[in-house]
């Protein structure tokens, strides 16, 4: 079977992961007291959470995916509700809140989407804090990736640190985990969008195409 090659910040089981990518938490001040709730648009969000004192219990969680919310119920998070994978469908769910309430959102340093402003031009009232930066992993500039294997990319950063440090070969079959991420592909590279916005369903899919020879 050919190879399968996970460009991400962690691994998953069965594939051969490649950590282009390594995380820097910051650590804004930040009065939860202030907020309605958090939007979260990532695992990370929440493990950057974790340098704080405040009760999961009454936090209220808005999750751009059910793989972030589960997340979020890990640590104790109750009041959870998730969008569809996408942050363009975040404002959907703001639409049931009420719009005199304010909401924060714990993004990364870079952010792939305008779902935001967006959001604010319904009313709907978002501060920003910036609680961890993406960076590409020195480290994962010297692996070995056959011509033959397929390439599997969960985010817009981990193509910009692959591409860094590897060519995509034409031989080489690209999936990637969600529209946005296949819009940061080189225009003349083809991919496989995968049916969810999951690591789970991405791989499944690069296992399907690698079945097929």
């Amino acid at each position: 079977m050919r190879p399968i090659y996970l460009i991400s910040k962690t691994p998953y089981e069965g594939v051969v992961h490649i950590p282009i990518l390594t995380i820097s938490f910051l650590n804004p001040v930040i009065d939860f007291t202030q907020y309605e709730g958090v939007i979260l648009t990532s695992k990370q969000a929440i493990l950057a959470l974790e340098n704080y004192d405040l009760d999961w219990n009454t936090l209220k969680c808005i999750c751009v995916s059910e793989n972030t919310a589960a997340a979020a119920r890990e640590t104790g998070a109750i009041d959870i509700e998730s969008a569809d994978g996408y942050g363009v469908s975040i404002p959907t769910i703001l639409k049931t809140k009420k719009r005199d309430g304010k909401w924060l959102y714990l993004r990364p340093k870079v952010i792939a989407s305008e779902w935001v402003e967006h959001a604010r031009s319904e009313g709907f009232a978002i501060d920003e804090a910036i609680v961890y930066e993406t960076i590409c992993n020195e480290a994962a500039a010297n692996y070995t990736i056959s011509e033959e294997g397929i390439l599997v990319f969960t985010s817009p950063s981990s193509i910009r640190c692959f591409l860094q440090n590897y060519p995509i070969f034409p031989t080489q079959d690209v999936v990637v985990i969600g529209t946005t991420t296949q819009n940061a592909l080189p225009i003349d590279v083809a991919s496989y969008l995968s049916s969810t916005t999951s690591v789970e369903a991405a791989v499944d899919l690069a296992r399907q195409i690698a079945s097929k020879g």
